[in-house]
C-alpha cells in the first residue's frame, strides 16, 4: 500500500510541477456555498456543526488549471483543492437535485484511467470499493505540495462526466458553462462516510478545447480567456431555468441585469411586431436587483424601441403561495400589454418589496409562465416573448389548486407559439 501511495505522490507532484511552470490560474468568486435550508417550506433545518464548517471549501480554496498537453484527455481541468485541517479526502459529486436534500446526489467517475486519481481508493461502511460503478471515482487522499496553497488535493476533471449506476439513475454530462459541481470533503481519508463530511457545490465555467490542425506559419496564440469559478448561483434552479428557456443567461445581477435584457432583444429582427412580457420575480432576494430596473430599464427601453412604436411590454410579477399576490387562483400580479413606456416604467415602479417578502424558496416559477402565456392577449403574427428573471426554482412537484406542472405551462406556451428565456440572477 505504501509503495502504490509513493509511486501516485511522485506521479502526481511531477504534473503539478508542470502546470506551476506553465502560470495558468483561474479567479473565483464566492458568495457562500449555497444557502441552508431555514425550514421556511416545510422541510427540516439543517444544522452543521462547527467541525464541519471548518470543513467547507471557499472559491479562494480552489486553483484550475486547464490541460493542454493531452496527456489525460483532450478538454479536461486540473483542480487543486487547498488542504484544510480537518480535512483527509475529497470527493467530487453532483449538487443536490432535490431542494429537501432527500435524493441521492451520486459521485462523478472518469471513462477511463488516468495516474492523477486512477490508483486513488474510495471506501464505503469502512471497506474498499472495487465495484465497476466506484471505478476511476474522482476522489483524493493524497495531497501534494504546490507554490500557491502548500498542501494540496489534485484531481483531474475530464472532458465527460459520468455519474449513477445502469440499476438507478445514470447518465453522463460533457463539462462546459455553467457545470455545477460539488465538492464533498471528508474528515477521514479515502472519502470515508464514517467520520464528518461537508459539501460545498461550485459553478463551473469550463471551456472545452481541442487541438487545431496545425497551420504553416500559425500566429501568436490569442491569450485563453479565464475560466470563471462561482458558487454564487442556485444550482437548483440553474438546471430548472435550462429544462424550461431556448435560452438561459447567468447575469452578475445589479450591475448586469439592465444589459442581459437588452442582449436578449438585440435577436428580435421586427421589433415593431413584438408583444412581450416580463415575467419577474418580487420576493426579498430580489430588491437590488427592482431597484436597478426601475432606475435604469425604461431608459434602455426607449433607446432600443425608438423606430418600433407598436412593441407591446406586459409586466408580471411572482412570488409564492401565501404571499401578498393574488390573481385567479396564482400568486402573480399582472399588467396588460402596453405600448406607452411610461405605463410600463408607471407598473414596475409600483411594486414595493418589504423586508424578506416572500424570501423562502421555490417560488411560483411555472405559474408565473402559464399566467403569462393565458392571461395575457397576445397578438396573432407577431413575434411573442416571456423573459422570465429570477434567482429561485420551481416547486418540484405542482402546488395549490389548479396543480401547474412543468410539461403542462411549457405545452400552454408551446401552442401560442411564445419563446421562453430566462435570467438567473446570483444568489443574494
Amino acid at each position: 500500500m505504501k509503495k502504490s501511495v509513493m509511486m501516485m505522490m511522485s506521479k502526481k507532484v511531477l504534473v503539478c510541477s508542470l502546470f506551476v511552470m506553465l502560470g495558468s490560474f483561474v479567479f473565483a468568486q464566492s458568495a457562500g456555498a449555497g444557502s441552508d435550508d431555514d425550514g421556511a417550506n416545510g422541510s427540516q433545518k439543517i444544522v452543521y456543526t462547527e467541525k464541519q464548517n471548518a470543513m467547507r471549501i471557499k472559491a479562494s480554496d480552489l486553483r484550475l488549471v486547464p490541460e493542454k498537453d493531452g496527456v489525460f484527455g483532450e478538454g479536461g481541468y486540473h483542480l487543486y483543492v487547498r488542504k484544510l485541517p480537518l480535512v483527509n479526502s475529497i470527493l467530487l459529486t453532483e449538487t443536490t437535485k432535490d431542494p429537501e436534500g432527500k435524493s441521492d446526489s451520486y459521485a462523478y467517475r472518469a471513462a477511463e484511467y488516468n495516474s492523477i486519481n486512477g490508483d486513488e481508493i474510495r471506501y464505503l461502511d469502512g471497506k474498499p470499493l472495487v465495484s465497476e460503478g466506484a471505478k476511476y471515482s474522482l476522489v483524493d487522499s493524497t495531497t501534494e505540495k504546490t507554490d500557491f496553497f502548500g498542501e494540496a488535493f489534485h484531481i483531474y476533471i475530464p472532458a465527460k462526466l459520468i455519474y449513477g449506476y445502469p440499476w438507478s439513475r445514470n447518465g453522463e454530462i460533457e463539462i462546459g458553462k455553467g457545470t455545477f459541481i460539488n465538492i464533498r470533503t471528508f474528515e477521514k481519508p479515502y472519502a470515508d462516510y464514517n467520520g464528518d463530511y461537508m459539501d460545498s457545490p461550485f459553478m463551473f465555467n469550463l471551456e472545452t478545447r481541442k487541438k487545431p490542425k496545425p497551420k504553416k506559419n500559425p500566429p501568436e496564440p490569442e491569450p485563453e480567456p479565464p475560466v470563471v469559478l462561482t458558487d454564487d448561483y442556485n444550482p437548483v434552479a440553474s438546471e430548472k431555468f435550462k429544462e424550461i428557456s431556448e435560452e438561459i443567461t447567468y447575469s452578475k445581477g445589479p450591475d448586469t441585469i439592465v444589459e442581459d435584457i437588452n442582449k436578449i432583444l438585440e435577436d428580435i429582427a421586427d421589433k415593431d411586431n413584438l408583444d412581450v412580457v416580463f415575467a419577474i420575480d418580487a420576493t426579498g432576494s430580489m430588491k437590488n436587483d427592482l431597484i436597478v430596473l426601475k432606475k435604469d430599464l425604461m431608459p434602455s427601453l426607449l433607446d432600443s424601441f425608438k423606430d418600433a412604436p407598436n412593441a407591446r411590454f406586459g409586466l408580471l410579477f411572482y412570488r409564492d403561495y401565501g404571499d401578498s399576490f393574488s390573481f385567479r387562483e396564482l400568486p402573480v400580479k399582472m399588467f396588460d400589454f402596453t405600448t406607452n413606456l411610461n405605463t410600463f416604467t408607471k407598473n414596475l415602479n409600483s411594486i414595493k418589496i418589504i423586508g424578506k417578502e416572500g424570501g423562502d424558496i421555490p417560488e411560483a416559477v411555472y405559474e408565473a409562465i402559464y399566467a403569462s402565456s393565458e392571461f395575457y392577449k397576445w397578438r396573432p403574427g407577431v413575434s411573442k416573448l416571456i423573459i422570465l428573471i429570477g434567482d429561485a426554482e420551481p416547486h418540484p412537484t405542482p402546488r395549490g389548486t389548479k396543480k401547474y406542472s412543468k410539461d403542462y405551462v411549457m405545452l400552454v406556451a408551446s401552442q401560442r407559439g411564445i419563446q421562453l428565456k430566462t435570467i438567473l440572477l446570483p444568489n443574494d
